[in-house]
């Protein structure tokens, strides 16, 4: 079976999953220095609250799943 690669966007949203999970859209994406890629977030409902997580993360579909559009 092959896997196919999501691209990560800016204006893309993610739910966390699991009880509470709020919605987090995608302001910036950024590969640090030793090559990993990471992606800033600001909360939906909250812009001034804002994370920055890796992008693996954001693909475990036992962690988040992307919301706003069919994927």
């Amino acid at each position: 079976m092959r896997r196919r690669k999501r691209e990560i966007t800016e204006g893309q949203r993610y739910r966390r999953l699991g009880p509470g999970g709020s919605v987090w859209e995608i302001v910036a994406v950024r590969k640090d220095v030793m090559g990993a890629t990471h992606a800033q977030m600001k909360r939906a409902d909250d812009p001034k609250t804002l994370k920055t997580l890796a992008i693996a993360a954001l693909l475990d579909p036992e962690q988040f799943e992307r919301v706003g559009e069919e994927a």
